[in-house]
Order: structure tokens, then sequence, then C-alpha cells
């Protein structure tokens, strides 16, 4: 009688030490547990303090100004000191698009079009840089699941019409930065790879209360051109980095845009009465 191979199905996380930048926000909460989930222990960087402390063994928080070189390099050593190498780094932090100023090109000021930049873009470059050189300096061979994902957007694809530098940003650091950073950490440690989520609209309530103001919100966002006519739950974010993240799943996927957008083919232009989108 044939005997069955054993097929391992674990993420392999237990043990290894996640950085979570943006750990207080709807999604990058979620993200926090999903890693204690799996038994990782996690560092959670954000500039604000989280709405309602969690308190874990695995878990530790960090005020973290991301495009403050110095706040950046302090906490990250912080955080090795007290759970050991980062060899996860996931980048979500970042202006949301539900918060950022929304103007015509034409009209945006450039102190909008800089701040976006910078902390979409600076504060992406500050995180990954303290990552990497935590890789170089502190990763040992029992290190594993040495990999960065970086959150990017749908509109890094289809753009944003009334918040072009949004789009920008997150087109440069989902394409530009990911393909670049992911020739260039091979270098350092030849296990360590680097990609991107790419989510659409997600079922937060900043997103509900947006289509409570809005009724073509829903199905302009969410519906109209999206194959599974829904948002995307929280949670389908979070395991997306789940697979991304570990070598299980994904050791051999590095420099990729992994698009969470229950399917999006494409951006709305015009309502069906005519009116812009």
């Amino acid at each position: 009688m044939a005997t069955t191979s054993v097929f391992d199905t674990g993420l392999g996380f237990e043990g290894s030490h996640v950085l979570v930048t943006g750990s207080s926000g709807a999604i990058g909460s979620v993200v926090v547990t999903a890693f204690l989930s799996t038994g990782a222990h996690v560092s959670a960087f954000d500039i604000r303090t989280p709405e309602t402390a969690v308190e874990h063994v695995r878990l530790r928080t960090y005020q973290v100004d991301i495009t403050n070189e110095a706040s950046v390099e302090e906490a990250m050593e912080m955080a090795r000191a007290t759970f050991g190498v980062i060899s996860t780094c996931i980048a979500a932090a970042g202006v949301d698009l539900s918060f950022a100023p929304h103007h015509s090109l034409a009209d945006m000021p450039l102190q909008d079009w800089q701040r976006i930049m910078q902390v979409n873009v600076d504060g992406t470059f500050l995180t990954c840089r303290a990552w990497l050189r935590g890789i170089r300096s502190f990763a040992t061979s029992q290190t594993k699941n040495i990999s960065a994902v970086i959150f990017g957007s749908e509109a890094g694809r289809f753009g944003v019409p009334s918040c072009a530098a949004y789009a920008a940003s997150k087109a440069a650091i989902q394409v530009g930065l990911v393909k670049s950073l992911a020739r260039d950490v091979v270098s350092i440690d030849a296990r360590c790879r680097v990609n991107a989520v790419a989510p659409g609209p997600v079922d937060t309530s900043q997103f509900r209360k947006e289509c409570a103001n809005d009724p073509t919100a829903l199905w302009r966002e969410a519906q109209a051109t999206v194959a599974l006519n829904k948002p995307i739950a929280v949670e389908a974010v979070a395991r997306a980095c789940l697979f991304l993240a570990s070598d299980n799943f994904a050791g051999n996927i590095t420099g990729q845009v992994l698009p969470v957008d229950s399917g999006k083919s494409g951006i709305l232009f015009w309502l069906a009465d005519g009116r812009d989108a």
C-alpha cells in the first residue's frame, strides 16, 4: 500500500518577527491580528496611538513618524532589541485616499502634493531601508520569511482624477520601488523577497460612510467594473499579506503586485446619467 507524503500547509511564521506599519488603521490593525494568529512576534508602528489598546505577549507598539528618519531608525532598533531581527516588513502606512486632499491637478496646492509623496513614497523608502539594513546586519541562516510586502492601491493602476498625487505615489512604490528593490535585496540576502498588495475599495467603516453620503459610490467604486460586484473584506487584504510574506506559500514570488480588488477591470469615467464619475 502506497504511503502519502506529508505536505506542509502551515504559513510558517512561528517565532518570526514581523513589522507592521500603519498598525492603528482599519486595515493595519487587522494585519497585526492576522500575524499574531500565526504565532509571529509583531512590532506595530503608527504615528497614532491605537483607539483600542491590544495587549499580547508577542506584540509591542511604537509611536513612529515614518517620514522622520531618526524616528524610524530608533523604533527599528528598539523592536530588534525586544524580539530580534525583523524578518518580515509589512509597509501599510500611508496617506489613505479617503483622507487625502482632492483637487483637480490644476488646483492642487504644491504642499498637498508634497505631503502625500512624503508619507507614501519617502516614508515607505525609509521603512524599507531601515528593515533591509537590519537584515544585512542581523539575519542568520536560521532567519525565515525574509520578505517585505508594500501596500499599493488600485489607484496605482487606474489613476484618480481628483487626486493624482495619491495615484502617482502608489504607482511609484508598487511598481518602481518593488521591481527595483526585488533585484536589490538579493545582494543583501539571497532569500529576500519584495512584493506589493494593491487593494481596491476595502469594506471599512470609512468606505461605508462614504457610500452612505453618496448613493452612487458603491456602484461606482465596487460594482460597475468589478467582477465579484462587491468591496473587499479587510480580512482578505490581511490574508494576502500572510500569503506573500510566507516562504512556505510564496517562496518563489518576488517583484510582483497582487491585486486584491474583487476583479476590478477598469475605471468608470461616466455615470449612467452622463455625470462625471
